[in-house]
C-alpha cells in the first residue's frame, strides 16, 4: 500500500451527496482514508463546466497502485466531481 492525497472539487449545489459518492468509491476499491478536510466552497482559476466556485475536499488515504487509475476514471465520469487529482506521497 502507498500513501495518497486526493483533492476532490464537486459541484457547490450537490456536496453531500458526491462526497458521499466518491467515499464509496474509494471504500469500494478498499481505501484507506486516514484524514479527510473539508476545505468549503472556493473560487475556481478558471470556469469549469460553466461552474464559478467548487466545493473542495482532500483525503490522505492509503491504497495500492493498481486502483488509483480507477479511481480517476469514475472520478471523470461522475458529473458532480468537477476535478480530482490524486498525488502520491513518498515517505
Amino acid at each position: 500500500m502507498r500513501q495518497y492525497e486526493i483533492t476532490a472539487v464537486y459541484r457547490s449545489n450537490a456536496v453531500e451527496e458526491t462526497k458521499n459518492a466518491f467515499k464509496e468509491t474509494l471504500a469500494k476499491h478498499s481505501v484507506t482514508i486516514s484524514t479527510e478536510e473539508d476545505w468549503g466552497t472556493k473560487k475556481l482559476w478558471h470556469p469549469v463546466d460553466g461552474q464559478e466556485n467548487g466545493f473542495f475536499n482532500f483525503f490522505k488515504c492509503q491504497a495500492e497502485p493498481t486502483v488509483i487509475e480507477k479511481i480517476e476514471n469514475e472520478a471523470k465520469i461522475n458529473q458532480n466531481i468537477l476535478k480530482a487529482m490524486v498525488i502520491r506521497v513518498d515517505g
